[in-house]
């Protein structure tokens, strides 16, 4: 486990002067060094840590608090995506890419629904991965073997949501839920134990997830498909 201070309360930057804080969480030591190298030649990023498993690296995150997060889908102490949620749950202010080997089919798929918003291949280059955090710290899905774009409304609002709704993160279905029975942003946050930013960063996923815009569609959304077993009031 290697540590850098963290950052402490620094003037407010815009999205492209602003750095952004990598934590690198990977079971070979070797590769964490190579993709440390590669990473330390952009301004934009600062490498605060890394580790080799989960256990270390959730330790860290709380400490440090770095803005994304680039790991594998397996670790030597958690399989199929299950730190991925862990981060998701306690962290929902930080950004995952996965960095992997793995090209089994639906591998992406599950470290989506568990929460990560990029996927790409281990040997896939310097240019694709520089896209890929591009996208992630944008906020988009991205994922390098597959195409880019979700479903929109061509294809019907309801149609679209339901199709991308499988890779919803639970804490992602308790916003949705909670937008729908009424909640303001502010007592989302009061509920969940998190902040209003962090409420915020998740109806901003949901947007992106569901290719839906605004409370009434998202309630709308959250009604047809049960989720709130009672008409929300209004926000």
């Amino acid at each position: 486990m290697t540590l850098t201070p963290s950052a402490g309360d620094q003037p407010v930057a815009t999205a492209e002067q602003r750095t952004v804080r990598l934590l690198l969480v990977d079971g070979h030591c070797l590769f964490r060094q190579a993709l440390r190298a590669l990473l330390t030649r952009e301004e934009r990023f600062t490498v605060v840590g890394e580790a080799g498993r989960a256990g270390e690296a959730l330790a860290l995150i709380e400490a440090l608090r770095p803005d994304l997060v680039i790991t594998d889908v397996h670790l030597p102490d958690e399989a199929d995506g299950r730190f991925i949620e862990r981060v998701r749950e306690r962290f929902a202010d930080v950004a995952i890419l996965v960095v992997t080997a793995m090209r089994a089919r639906g591998a992406a798929a599950i470290a989506r629904k568990a929460g990560a918003l990029g996927y790409v291949l281990k040997d896939q280059g310097r240019a694709e991965l520089g896209h890929a955090l591009r996208e992630v710290i944008a906020g988009r899905w991205y994922c390098a073997d597959a195409p880019v774009a979700l479903p929109r409304h061509a294809r019907g609002e309801l149609a679209a949501a339901r199709a991308n709704a499988v890779y919803l993160t639970e804490r992602q279905r308790q916003v949705l839920r909670s937008v729908a029975q009424g909640y303001s942003t502010r007592e989302i946050a009061q509920m969940l134990g998190v902040s209003v930013k962090a409420v915020h960063k998740q109806r901003e996923r949901l947007r992106i997830a569901l290719q839906l815009d605004g409370t009434a569609a998202l309630t709308r959304f959250a009604i047809r498909e049960g989720l709130v077993q009672t008409s929300p009031s209004s926000s």
